[in-house]
């Protein structure tokens, strides 16, 4: 695995209370690690020391093997303790070079003093990452060490647990110190095997490391589920080209709207074994619903919920790597091979897909799609009669294992306009020079979203949704909505003026005269139901909304579409791109 996707190096328990600050659990930890020793005695591991200057400890700091190193256990402890009430239940985040130090800490209120006569009055479960990793990751490890927190906090209210397990640690460390030096070892060894608690961080690193999960219940009683969603992602794409970047999760959550569709990684059946017993039995529904040929639309209605509980569960599924978002598949959905793709001829997926389809090779499959290329135009399809579910069935499997990209086509209004002639002069020489230009005009809208003939469906419905740690925007309205010239038109009489009267519109306030009028030298101008479309349609030709969406926003057909661009050939052009949301 790729170390850039491990961002944990170290994962740290601290407590301050009466004795002052201690550190009582750190992992990984150098196997070879031992106490201070005095003459012929050991000192106390826990005796308050002054800290060590920063100046020092930043020439220090290093991960050695995937111990942290550099730093003693009681500068750790005095850096990354918390006593103060003003600092606690707040987010915890230090850099110290190129480290980065994340926790939750808590205060203990009314903490009682145990048998020792210790008290401990504040704690912080801290998570070492490499400081280049964005506020996105730091975003998730924080609000792991909350849940940490809270629930240990919750557990020594009512039962005293993280006293009692941190006199067990404080106990190992006194005995291990206590030995002769010959037999000396590293305490945090033994503390994994006596305490309960120290094996569950034991456990969270490893697992985040390489699985992207943290799933268990502290003592017994209190449930911590948590993922790192592009952790997730990465394992799920099943090799190592494939990197998922955080940011680009929460973009594409962000720009679900009613028209996308949804694509489960995994089998329902295997799916629904996974889902937790006390889940809500709208995601039941929803996943033995799922079908990647259907918008979220009609899945809600399949599945009797509510667009904006689809569109909870949904985000739910992508954020947990269960499923991804995609445009529903059609025969005129465009594809294109990865350039992530693994190709090679004796990988697993080779094996796989023979498997999965006898009789067909993965290579001479993903052959199809060296260029862009609709479904419909696909060899398998146009050669065999009745092979359409075969197509869609090994379009399915390779999109699920991110072999396959979805390309779409979008508009760019480009008058072809002819500058005025200007003189350059120089020393020597005097050159008239008359220059065509192509102007493409950027229109600053707002992005929208996208979809197909199977989802060409109007919405109004505007919905606000959660998901963990992110906001999905509200369904946004077509961009042509504020177009009024049907009705206005009813007031102009001749053909010419109405046709002015189209051209002195808002929405085409940004253009020059010389732009305006190429538009009208176009043929299919002179038509005014044309003319009308065009204007309707004219904030979509910036190159942000694909046909998909267009269709959407404005309930039309492809081939009503398609027409439109034709006729205005002159003015448009189509370009095919990757959406930058996917």
């Amino acid at each position: 695995m790729s170390e850039e996707i491990n961002e944990l190096l170290s994962i740290i328990l601290v407590t301050s209370g009466s004795r002052g600050y201690k550190l009582l659990f750190k992992y990984p930890f150098e196997s070879k690690e031992r106490p201070d020793k005095g003459k012929g005695r050991a000192k106390n591991p826990y005796a308050v020391k002054i800290a060590e200057d920063f100046k020092r400890i930043k020439d220090q700091i290093t991960t050695s093997q995937g111990a942290l190193v550099g730093l003693s256990d009681e500068s750790l402890a005095f850096h990354l303790g918390v006593k103060s009430s003003l600092l606690c239940g707040e987010k915890f985040n230090i850099k110290i070079e190129e480290l980065r130090f994340i926790g939750f800490p808590v205060l203990l209120d009314d903490a009682p003093e145990n048998k020792t006569g210790h008290k401990i009055s504040s704690f912080n479960v801290i998570f070492v990452l490499q400081a280049k990793h964005g506020p996105w990751v730091v975003s998730c490890y924080q609000d792991l060490a909350k849940q940490l927190s809270v629930a240990l906090k919750h557990e020594e209210e009512r039962c005293q647990y993280l006293s009692i397990q941190a006199k067990i640690m404080s106990t190992v460390y006194e005995e291990v110190s206590s030995l002769p030096e010959d037999m000396l070892s590293s305490p945090f060894e033994s503390i994994i095997q006596k305490s309960e608690l120290a094996s569950q961080l034991q456990q969270i690193y490893d697992s985040l490391n390489q699985q992207g999960l943290a799933q268990l219940y502290i003592n017994h009683w209190i449930e911590i589920n948590f993922c790192l969603p592009h952790k997730l992602h990465y394992l799920q794409s099943g090799f190592r080209s494939f990197k998922k970047e955080p940011e680009s999760i929460e973009k594409s959550l962000k720009s679900l709207r009613p028209y996308h569709g949804i694509l489960l990684l995994q089998s329902q059946s295997v799916l629904l074994e996974t889902l937790p017993v006390d889940c809500t039995p709208a995601l039941s529904r929803l996943v033995q619903v799922a079908n990647p040929l259907r918008s979220l639309q009609t899945l809600a209605l399949e599945a009797d919920l509510s667009l904006f509980q689809v569109f909870q569960l949904v985000c739910h599924l992508v954020y947990w790597a269960k499923a991804v978002v995609i445009y529903p598949l059609c025969e005129t959905n465009i594809y294109v091979l990865s350039p992530m793709a693994n190709t090679h001829g004796s990988s697993k997926l080779v094996e796989d897909f023979t498997q999965e389809f006898p009789g067909k090779s993965l290579p001479v499959e993903l052959s199809e799609f060296s260029f862009p290329t609709q479904l419909r135009d696909t060899h398998t399809m146009l050669s065999n009669i009745g092979s359409t579910d075969m197509k869609v069935s090994m379009v399915v499997w390779m999109l699920q294992r991110h072999l396959l990209i979805q390309l779409h086509q979008y508009v760019f209004f480009v008058p072809r306009v002819r500058r005025r002639k200007h003189k350059i002069s120089d020393e020597t020489t005097k050159v008239q020079i008359v220059s065509d230009d192509w102007n493409i005009f950027d229109n600053s809208l707002q992005r929208s979203p996208s979809f197909s003939d199977a989802a060409s469906v109007t919405s109004d419905e505007s919905v606000s949704l959660s998901t963990p740690g992110m906001l999905v925007a509200q369904l946004s309205k077509s961009p042509s909505s504020e177009f009024t010239a049907e009705s206005s038109l009813t007031t102009v009489t001749s053909e010419e003026n109405k046709m002015f009267w189209i051209m002195q519109e808002s929405v085409f306030s940004n253009l020059t005269g010389e732009e305006k009028e190429c538009i009208l030298h176009v043929p299919a101008a002179k038509n005014m139901d044309d003319l009308r479309m065009f204007a309707r349609l004219f904030p979509y030709f910036c190159g942000k909304n694909h046909l998909e969406e267009i269709m959407y926003f404005e309930n039309l057909r492809r081939s009503q579409l398609l027409t439109l661009i034709e006729k205005f050939k002159e003015v448009l052009i189509l370009c095919t791109y990757q959406d930058p949301t996917a």
